[in-house]
């Protein structure tokens, strides 16, 4: 399939994309400010400032495309930091795009097949330790190869759910089909 422009997700109200580029880090550090603002405490708006700046690092590291977060709120709608990330994934020479997600995800990786065609999704729990100990992480990850006969190229995206220990497990729940729903809207453009 030649002609591919890119894809598109739809994002629920709330929702942000930010390109992991220069432009897209001021306007998250410029939303990111707003709001430690409205909350009137300096102390902990540098401190999270100084944290997103070393994600966004991170970030910029392993070449993400960009970042989709719920970063506004929602009357009525309880939420947690769920944030999706998405790089461009290249198979190492000798395999392909499908066999490479085993080794990236660390976990058994499933077939969900749709509409749009089939879905490579994984996912790993893991429990904080040390300055995160009592956060639990889930992340749910998502191949799409590249549609256009070259089967070592894809889209990887990676969502990431931290909640506290504690967290009702229906939120979180609720957080992963979120996440689910959201990427089931993928399509190549």
């Amino acid at each position: 399939m030649s002609g591919l422009t890119g894809f598109r997700i739809l994002l629920p109200p709330g929702w942000s994309q930010y390109r992991v580029d220069p432009d897209g880090r001021a306007q998250f550090m410029a939303k990111l400010s707003a709001r430690m603002k409205q909350i009137g405490n300096p102390e902990l708006d540098i401190r999270l400032r100084m944290l997103a700046n070393a994600q966004w690092r991170q970030l910029e590291q392993t070449r993400t495309h960009s970042v989709y977060l719920a970063d506004r709120d929602v009357e009525g709608l309880a939420q947690l930091p769920v944030s999706i990330a998405v790089t461009q994934h290249m198979a190492p020479a000798g395999t392909t795009f499908v066999e490479s997600l085993g080794p990236l995800a660390r976990v058994p990786v499933e077939t969900i097949d749709t509409a749009i065609g089939p879905i490579r999704r994984w996912q790993r729990v893991r429990a904080g330790d040390g300055e995160t100990a009592g956060i639990t992480t889930r992340t749910l990850g998502y191949g799409f190869v590249l549609p256009d006969g070259d089967d070592r190229r894809g889209l990887v995206f990676v969502a990431s759910i931290p909640h506290p220990d504690d967290a009702d497990d229906q939120l979180v729940e609720g957080a992963a089909e979120l996440v689910d729903t959201i990427m089931e809207t993928f399509r190549w453009r």
